[in-house]
């Protein structure tokens, strides 16, 4: 099942009213000659615009705003209190111009762009250069794709079942807030927008993680964490959560040591076969990452089962696990001589858990002698 295509939507603000008209009728095919569809909304008045970016029903995925010209007390007053709001609470890309300079106190970055109202085509360029990020896109994509999920979910899952979850007592606010929550993050989350169908089998190297961490008081299993003295030496948490969590009215947790992993550059555990990798054809390469990256990994190096791929994101480089290098380490020590960099996404901090448990709870036993067990084929 194919996606239905979104329609972005453009506030384009500007107080001339030619100049206004004109854009109206060329920005349509900076959009269409991308195969976006978008709806432009002109607006000529900056605090008419700037009530609209405010307004709780009103959602832009692109704004495309000229400077105030007022009074010189005034001046790019609202376009700056535009620019810093969507900074500080929502997230809309900004194309500002001007035949004017740049406002000193406007912070251009790779969601804010300049462009000179005078300079054939260069209000277009900021635009594409936007468009380019697919933020616009995306952000209005996620936005009907969360009221698609937690509509239906309301109406197929909860009207049916409202009496059943509310026997033999009601459900709070707070629980129906957090497993409409849940469900709307998993619909999201598994969802392939190509496809339209539900539970990916591959992932990227940026989902394994949440980075940069969610800001808690306590630690989680799966964290990665540097130390503040030597960046090289990267570690994962293996202490469960339940152990990290701190109860109410409590300093500490419960734990008062954690178990942290080393993790190891992969160019020092793989050695020689990376470099042997970079030689074969395309379709052996593909295999030999496949294997690094399964759960445990297949490195061949000795005990089997001993390492656990973490792939390279941002800081993060890439590294293995290595069961046999271990520390108990006192939790204060944790907090004050490590960062918090990410955290794994599950199911990888369980699964990383999981080889590790298994990695020592695996017994070696004698072979048995086949001739015994001959009878089996007869």
């Amino acid at each position: 099942m194919t996606q239905p295509k979104s329609r972005i939507q453009v506030l384009l603000v500007d107080d001339e009213p030619d100049d206004l008209r004109q854009y109206v009728r060329d920005f349509p095919r900076v959009f269409s000659s991308r195969g976006i569809e978008a709806d432009i909304h002109p607006c000529e008045d900056f605090d008419d615009a700037f009530g609209r970016v405010l307004h709780p029903l009103h959602r832009y995925d692109l704004v495309v705003s000229d400077t105030y010209r007022g009074l010189p007390t005034d001046r790019d007053a609202q376009v700056l209190r535009m620019v810093e709001t969507y900074r500080g609470s929502r997230f809309c890309p900004l194309v500002v111009y001007s035949s004017g300079p740049k406002p000193p106190e406007l912070r251009e970055g790779a969601f804010v762009v300049w462009a000179d109202k005078a300079k054939s085509g260069d209000i277009e360029r900021a635009m594409n250069r936007l468009l380019d990020t697919h933020i616009p896109q995306l952000a209005r994509q996620l936005h009907e794709e969360l009221e698609r999920s937690t509509g239906s979910y309301l109406w197929s899952f909860l009207e049916d079942r409202w009496h059943q979850l509310n026997d033999p007592s009601p459900l709070g606010a707070t629980v129906l807030e957090r497993i409409i929550r849940r469900r709307a993050a998993i619909q999201i989350g598994d969802m392939d927008p190509s496809s339209g169908m539900i539970g990916l089998v591959e992932r990227h190297a940026p989902e394994y993680y949440v980075y940069p961490p969610f800001e808690q008081p306590f630690f989680n299993l799966g964290d990665i964490l540097r130390s503040e003295l030597d960046a090289t030496d990267w570690r994962v948490l293996l202490t469960p959560r339940c152990h990290l969590f701190k109860q109410e009215n409590q300093e500490r947790p419960r734990a008062d040591h954690v178990l942290l992993v080393k993790a190891v550059k992969a160019e020092d555990v793989l050695g020689e076969k990376l470099n042997n990798a970079k030689n074969q054809p395309e379709a052996a390469q593909q295999k030999k990452l496949g294997a690094w990256a399964r759960s445990p990994a297949k490195t061949e190096r000795q005990p089997e089962g001993r390492h656990w791929y973490l792939p390279g994101f941002l800081d993060i480089p890439h590294s293995f696990c290595d069961f046999l290098q271990v520390d108990s380490v006192p939790y204060e020590e944790m907090v004050t001589g490590f960062r918090r960099i990410a955290t794994l996404m599950p199911p990888y901090a369980e699964a990383l858990q999981s080889c590790f448990v298994g990695f020592y709870a695996s017994v070696g036993i004698p072979s048995i002698h086949t001739e015994s067990i001959g009878g089996l084929l007869t």
